[in-house]
């Protein structure tokens, strides 16, 4: 297996802590616009260092790219926190397993290279997967519809996001890209947050606690995914293991639900079974994609 494959692996493992960790604080009483804001601040300032290297050989007349990078970045994030406050994480995060194919469409419209056919058809399962997941959701036609509609909006502009730093990243430069698109996702809250008259922007209350720990494992994760997309030119590979944080996810509200404060496999009832059954497809999917990299590394 090629070992890159190890970065998204890892990414996952810290999105899903954080992600459940961030529904935590939300259900305890940290408002989503100042969680949001908040976490989109702590990633920008995160990243920021990586600006002091490369910097004196980046190429400044291209700054608009990661300047659109880190704003389309944002929006994606905006859906996301409106994805988790509205409903499951062990739904929302698995529908986001969808990226894997409008990444797959935005490396041909960007880059004109296509995936190879086995990897289009694990991206395929990955779709197929993400559906049965949400099944029992769509043909109840309960509110959970928007939350559905709404992972697939993020998924898809989150795409778009990987493709271009992938496509750019190397030819600006790849740290300084990343620090400036990161902190263009950071200085855009502030904006924002400054607009919006300025309310309570620490988190504090019962809530403080959980909004610090999964903003920081937020922004952990999207810096090892992001040096994987900057530095290994696999963007579609990468997000298919990438995938499996709806895996870790539902793993882990099995597993450590109660210590971390979350019920949803007792909540969902059936709708949790057919989650489950999709992560197997899942898992499927992603075996093959890395078995598809390690045979094309092989050759």
């Amino acid at each position: 297996m090629p070992f890159y494959l190890l970065l998204p692996l890892f990414a996952a493992i810290f999105y899903a802590f954080g992600s459940i960790t961030l529904k935590r604080a939300l259900r305890e009483g940290v408002g989503m616009r100042q969680l949001f804001h908040f976490s989109n601040i702590v990633l920008g300032l995160m990243f920021l260092p990586l600006l002091l290297h490369g910097a004196g050989s980046a190429h400044w007349t291209e700054i608009w790219r990661p300047l659109l990078m880190g704003t389309i970045f944002f929006a994606g994030n905006w859906l996301t926190f409106l994805a988790i406050r509205r409903g499951d994480v062990s739904l929302v995060t698995p529908l986001m397993g969808t990226k894997v194919v409008f990444v797959a469409l935005g490396v041909v419209l960007l880059t004109g290279r296509g995936p190879s056919i086995v990897l289009w058809g694990a991206a395929a399962l990955t779709t197929i997967s993400i559906f049965v997941m949400g099944l029992t959701d769509i043909k109840m036609g309960n509110r959970l519809l928007f939350t559905i509609i709404t992972a697939l909006s993020s998924a898809a502009i989150f795409a778009f996001s990987d493709v271009m730093v992938s496509a750019w990243a190397a030819k600006f430069g790849a740290l300084p890209f990343l620090a400036i698109g990161c902190g263009t996702v950071g200085l855009w809250s502030a904006v924002i947050w400054f607009f919006q008259g300025r309310p309570d922007f620490f988190p504090h209350g019962g809530g403080a606690n959980a909004a610090w720990w999964g903003a920081v494992l937020i922004a952990i994760q999207a810096m090892i995914l992001s040096f994987a997309l900057a530095f290994f030119d696999d963007a579609t590979g990468l997000n298919i293991v990438y995938t499996s944080r709806g895996l870790w996810v539902i793993a882990l509200v099995m597993a450590f639900g109660a210590v971390l404060g979350n019920y949803e496999h007792r909540a969902a009832g059936r709708s949790f079974l057919w989650r489950v059954l999709g992560t197997v497809l899942l898992t499927i999917a992603i075996v093959i994609a890395v078995l598809d990299r390690a045979h094309a590394t092989i050759q």
